[in-house]
């Protein structure tokens, strides 16, 4: 499966992001405004757009150089693609924007994914204590989520919920 589902990951994400690279370009700059150029509207999906074509084409580079797991191992097991779907949309669409702090929503969500994925990953000979992971989870989420809405809120000037 991962070849073969892999490649069409890397396709699909790179056309996705080569259409949103195209929409933010065409977007308009403000330019008239005289508005200060990191605070541009289509900069930030740009860059996300450029990324996205960027880490599609390595999912696509690692699919053909990589061979395919072997049926019931976790590489084969659509477990975490599910995890990873069921996490983002319920943050999008049940978390933010919803009268917690962006910072604080962003935390959990990150503290969360971040258990689930590492508990997933465990590994018996080198398994940590259960305290452990929560406390190196909640650090990184903490860390994270305060860097990102600080980026957004002094650098690109967005005003976050």
């Amino acid at each position: 499966m991962r070849r073969g589902g892999e490649a069409y990951f890397a396709v699909g994400w790179i056309v996705f992001g080569a259409a949103v690279l195209a929409g933010s370009w065409r977007m308009d700059r403000l330019e008239s405004l005289h508005i200060n150029p990191w605070s541009a509207p289509g900069l930030m999906p740009g860059v996300l757009g450029a990324l996205m074509i960027v880490f599609g084409a390595a999912l696509g580079l690692r699919a053909f150089r990589e061979r395919a797991p072997q049926a019931g191992t976790d590489a084969a097991k659509p477990s975490r693609v599910t995890l990873a779907l069921v996490l983002c949309f319920g943050y999008a669409a049940g978390l933010l924007g919803h009268g917690l702090p962006y910072w604080l929503t962003s935390a959990a969500f990150l503290f969360i994914a971040i258990c689930a994925f590492r508990w997933l990953d465990r590994d018996a000979e080198t398994w940590t204590s259960p305290a452990r992971l929560a406390l190196s989870s909640a650090a990184i989420a903490i860390g994270a989520a305060l860097a990102i809405g600080l980026l957004f809120e002094q650098v690109f000037l967005v005003r976050l919920p």
